[in-house]
Formats: structure tokens, sequence, C-alpha cells
């Protein structure tokens, strides 16, 4: 019974196949999600709310990096703007990450 309800209303579901521009473009995107947690998890800041202020800085770098990733999936046409807009939200974000570090103290 429930085979025979899944053939009467299966679609067929075309996908397109990704150049290797666009195969480039997710890969990159891809290690670009890396940058972030790494930085965060090298200089990791002591102080709760400095610390919960860094991981939404964190969230907001992976949100935009997961929306670039979706629009290159999505379109040929705009697939290099968005991963030249994911380039540029993980470097604000990593330049706002580190803004929000504490200095640390220098020791000679």
């Amino acid at each position: 019974m429930l085979d025979r309800f899944v053939r009467l209303n299966r679609k067929a579901i075309y996908m397109r196949e990704l150049t290797l521009f666009e195969t480039g473009y997710l890969a990159g995107l891809l290690l670009l999600s890396l940058v972030l947690p790494l930085l965060i998890s090298l200089r990791s800041p002591q102080d709760a709310a400095t610390k919960k202020s860094c991981m939404k800085t964190v969230w907001a770098g992976q949100a935009f990096l997961a929306l670039a990733a979706v629009v290159v999936l999505a379109s040929s046409l705009f697939a290099p703007y968005a991963a030249a807009f994911g380039l540029v939200s993980c470097l604000w974000c990593a330049l706002v990450l580190h803004r929000q570090f504490p200095a640390a103290p220098r020791t000679v």
C-alpha cells in the first residue's frame, strides 16, 4: 500500500551538473568555513560575555558562508559573486573577531 502511494507521488527532480569553477568555489567556501572556528579555538577568550560575543560573530560568518554556498549551488550566473561575497564576509568576520579578542599582555 505504501509503495503504491510513493510511486504515485514521485516527481522527477532535475539537477544540473556543476562546472569545474563552481566545484572550486564550493571547495574554497568549505575551506573558508574552517577559518573562524580555528581562529576562536586558538585565541579563546576566558570571559563568558566576550566568548558569547565571539561565538555570535563566528555563527554570523558561518551563516554568510552557507548562504554563499547555496547561491553557488542554485545559480551558475551568480556563483563567482557569491564566492567573492563569502570570501569578503569571512575576512570581515575574522577582523571583527580579532578586535573582540582581549589584548594579550606582552612579556619580554
